[in-house]
């Protein structure tokens, strides 16, 4: 995917719906340690950028706040566990909570067929 995306987000403030998904998927339990939930998630050049919730970082220099946006190492693998897609990258392990309306589920149904590190 070589195309340009433009993101905008015109606030920090989450909707009923994607503070409803960030709660759920914070009380699942999954085989693999979090690093953090990203909400309005969409994959470009084989990462994912959205917005972060609940990171684990080293230390409070290098660990996005809450709201914040992220953008993942390559993804080496992408599978789900109840109700949400995990990724595997090469800095940690990522829950998807919300996709971008319009554009983030096309781009990771994309990731997924092209079944190279999925």
């Amino acid at each position: 995917m070589t195309e340009i995306i433009e993101v905008e987000f015109h606030s920090k403030e989450l909707s009923d719906f994607q503070l409803c998904r960030l709660g759920r998927a914070s009380i699942q339990k999954y085989s693999v340690p979090v690093t953090a939930f990203i909400s309005d998630a969409f994959i470009s050049n084989e990462t994912c950028l959205g917005v972060s919730f609940d990171h684990v970082g080293q230390d409070d220099a290098f660990r996005p706040s809450d709201g914040g946006l992220i953008r993942t190492g390559k993804i080496q693998r992408a599978w789900k566990e109840g109700g949400y897609w995990l990724l595997e990258t090469q800095n940690g392990n990522y829950v998807l909570c919300s996709f971008l309306r319009g554009f983030g589920r096309r781009s990771f149904c994309e990731l997924l067929r092209s079944g190279e590190r999925c």
